[in-house]
């Protein structure tokens, strides 16, 4: 199973039904948080997933099991940390915002991000974080406009 860019509801049935859960609870109304609520015995399944995946955003999978589902945030910072694919940045930008990340920690996963896109994290850190422009614009500068 691959970890996806976008977490819909169809790939929470799928997801579910992989990691050995009762998917049929799932309804079209679905949220992460339910995740959490209802599937507590998956959750270190669910961790071994996204530490593992290759492909998809599995940084932002590692933020809504931080912010949802009890995972620590030591081990999402780890995950999007080691993220090569997806948006780490802006993951790293909401860790901070929800969940308890320095600005500091934010910061050196956006100016290391090598995908995604480090400008709008950036910018976002700058404008609700306490970021400074400078350090914003340089990253910008780092990344592209």
């Amino acid at each position: 199973m691959n970890c996806p860019d976008g977490f819909d509801v169809a790939w929470a049935r799928d997801f579910i039904a992989y990691l050995g859960g009762d998917a049929s609870i799932v309804k079209d109304n679905w949220c992460w948080s339910r995740f959490g609520k209802h599937f507590q015995h998956l959750r270190e399944k669910a961790e071994q997933f996204f530490a593992a995946a290759a492909t998809g955003n599995p940084a932002f999978g590692a933020y809504l099991m931080c912010r949802d589902c009890g995972s620590t945030r030591e081990w999402a910072e780890g995950v999007i940390e080691r993220a090569a694919t997806g948006d780490p940045a802006f993951v790293a930008y909401l860790m901070c915002k929800y969940c308890g990340s320095t600005r500091e920690w934010a910061e050196g996963v956006i100016e290391r991000a090598a995908t995604g896109d480090p400008p709008s994290a950036a910018y976002n850190m700058c404008s609700s974080r306490g970021s400074t422009r400078e350090w914003a614009e340089g990253v910008r500068n780092q990344h592209g406009p």
